[in-house]
C-alpha cells in the first residue's frame, strides 16, 4: 500500500498538472477563443501529454470550463480588494463596480467569461457560475448601503440580479470602450442612491440575500 506521504506526493504532482493545464488553457482561450485552439495546442503549451490532459478533463469542453471558473475566481477576488478600500458602503459598491468593467476590457474577461463562456457552456450553467461568484457579494454590498441608509430598503437579491445583469451588458461593451459603459453604470448607481435620513441604518433589511 502507499504511504500518506506517498498518496501526499502523488496528489500535489496531480494538483499541479492539472493547474498547469488550466493556466496553458486560460492563455490561449483568452488569445485564440475556444474555437480557435486545439486541444494539443494546450498540451504543448502546458509540457505534458494528452494523456495527462484527458486523465484531468473529460474533453476540451471540461478544460473550458475550469479556466472559466479559474477567471471568474480571479475576477470575484480582483472586484473585492478593489472595493474594500473605499470608505462607506456606497463608494465600495462603486469601486466594486468600475473594477469589474475595467476587467470586463482585458482579454482574459472578454473572451472567456462574456464571450466564448455563453455558448460554449450553455447559458444555464453559464448564469449559474457567473451568479455563484458575483451574486451573493453584489447583494451584500446593497444591504450595506440600505443599512446605512443610502439605498431605499428593499428585498436585495432581486435587485442584485437586475443591476448584475445591467452590469454584464455594460461589460460587454467597455471591452470595446472603457469609458462610456463605466459612466453609464455610474449613473445607474446615482438614481438608486439617496440621502440618509435621521435613525437610517438601526433596523434590518426585508428581504433574505440567499
Amino acid at each position: 500500500m502507499l504511504s500518506a506521504r506517498q498518496r501526499r506526493t502523488q496528489r500535489e504532482r496531480s494538483d499541479t498538472t492539472r493547474a498547469g493545464l488550466t493556466a496553458a488553457a486560460t492563455a490561449l482561450f483568452a488569445e485564440r477563443g475556444f474555437h480557435g485552439t486545439p486541444a494539443e495546442l494546450v498540451v504543448r503549451r502546458a509540457g505534458v501529454t494528452s494523456g495527462a490532459l484527458y486523465h484531468h478533463f473529460a474533453d476540451k469542453r471540461g478544460l473550458f470550463r475550469a479556466a472559466f471558473e479559474a477567471v471568474e475566481r480571479q475576477l470575484a477576488a480582483r472586484v473585492a480588494g478593489a472595493a474594500r478600500v473605499g470608505g462607506d458602503p456606497w463608494r465600495r459598491l462603486e469601486l466594486g463596480v468600475a473594477e469589474y468593467l475595467r476587467a470586463c476590457a482585458e482579454p482574459e474577461v472578454r473572451r472567456i467569461v462574456l464571450l466564448d463562456g455563453p455558448s460554449v457552456l450553455g447559458w444555464e450553467e453559464w448564469h449559474a457560475i457567473d451568479a455563484a461568484h458575483h451574486l451573493r457579494p453584489l447583494a451584500a454590498a446593497l444591504v450595506a448601503s440600505m443599512r446605512a441608509g443610502l439605498l431605499d430598503r428593499r428585498p436585495p437579491l432581486p435587485l442584485a440580479r437586475v443591476l448584475l445583469g445591467a452590469l454584464t451588458e455594460a461589460g460587454l461593451a467597455a471591452s470595446e470602450d472603457t469609458g462610456e459603459p463605466l459612466e453609464a453604470a455610474l449613473w445607474l448607481l446615482s438614481r438608486l442612491r439617496r440621502e440618509p435620513a435621521e435613525g437610517d441604518g438601526r433596523s434590518g433589511v426585508k428581504g433574505p440575500i440567499a
